[in-house]
């Protein structure tokens, strides 16, 4: 196996059709040779089925993990050194608000309002969808999904105060564990790197892509404890969320992707090829059958010209 062979089946371009992929090395090489069509975990499933099964139990496990975490944080962590400390920071920073920097705090938060993620992940899957992405045009809407969903259980449930900081521009109506706005930019932006990472090998694009997810997610971060709107562990919780988003969104895609692979066998042993003539003994070649135009085959064409020759040559002799 070459190189370059070796590297798309990391993550780059497929081999078929340049299509990008985020199976691990050796995975079709695997899937291929397997005898048991229905091994591992969902592979006996219909990809459809995989792929719902994934998003559902990565979503329970996301959720559940901010649940009971979030609940320590509120009932018990709160009222602590961690809590004065939350406390402590969004105080500063209300103490040390400027024009720039609320002007600069309300471009970072309004980047990670629900319009503007919704924008720019319906224009990036709708190029994927044109270019004939397959699956891969599904992660952003996938990993915002399982984002959402998540978030909603979760901040209801756990029903953390938000600061006691005074707060620039409007509260939204939910409560302040986990920060929504940091997971959706980590998810968005982020997926928009992985994305950029199974189209090209180079490092200067995958390098920048990440370098704009981080600086975008940190600042949305930051913007969100400066606005008062979220204790620092409020968006280190949205950084979890975001990032378990991010992981449940390739988990189902590769989830379908194996599927698909797993199938494949089994549709290829119940639909048996049809069978073909075995060649004429005594080492005549498959010419025979070869159809030409009319019905006609080379082996019978060759024939009738061989059987004209002989006749001229008789009639020369005879003359």
């Amino acid at each position: 196996m070459t190189a370059t062979q070796d590297h798309r089946g990391a993550g780059g371009p497929a081999a078929k059709g340049g299509r990008p992929d985020f199976e691990p090395p050796g995975s079709r090489r695997r899937a291929a040779t397997t005898a048991d069509p229905s091994r591992g975990t969902l592979g006996h499933l219909h990809p459809a089925v995989s792929t719902i099964a994934t998003i559902f139990g990565s979503y329970v496990l996301v959720a559940a993990t901010l649940i009971v975490s979030g609940l320590v944080f509120t009932h018990f962590l709160s009222h602590g050194f961690v809590g004065h400390w939350d406390e402590h920071v969004n105080n500063w920073f209300a103490a040390h608000r400027t024009g720039t920097w609320n002007r600069v705090s309300g471009w970072f938060s309004a980047l990670a309002d629900t319009l503007g993620v919704v924008v720019v992940a319906a224009v990036v899957t709708v190029v994927l969808l044109i270019r004939r992405w397959g699956r891969l045009a599904f992660l952003l809407v996938i990993g915002l999904a399982v984002e959402l969903a998540a978030f909603l259980s979760t901040t209801y449930l756990v029903a953390r105060p938000r600061p006691s900081a005074p707060h620039l521009g409007s509260t939204p109506s939910t409560f302040s564990w986990p920060s929504g706005h940091t997971a959706a930019t980590l998810v968005l932006y982020g997926g928009i790197a992985l994305l950029v990472m199974a189209a090209t090998p180079r490092r200067f694009p995958r390098v920048a892509a990440w370098t704009i997810a981080v600086a975008l997610t940190l600042g949305v971060a930051l913007s969100r404890v400066y606005r008062g709107e979220h204790h620092p562990t409020d968006t280190m919780a949205g950084v979890i969320l975001g990032i378990g988003a991010l992981w449940a969104a390739v988990l189902a895609i590769r989830a379908g992707g194996s599927s698909l692979r797993h199938r494949a066998p089994a549709k290829a042993a119940a639909d048996p090829p049809a069978p073909r003539a075995d060649p004429p003994a005594g080492g005549a070649s498959w010419t025979g059958a070869i159809p030409q135009a009319g019905g006609a085959s080379w082996a019978g064409a060759t024939s009738t010209a061989g059987a004209r020759r002989s006749v001229s040559d008789s009639e020369r002799v005879g003359r």
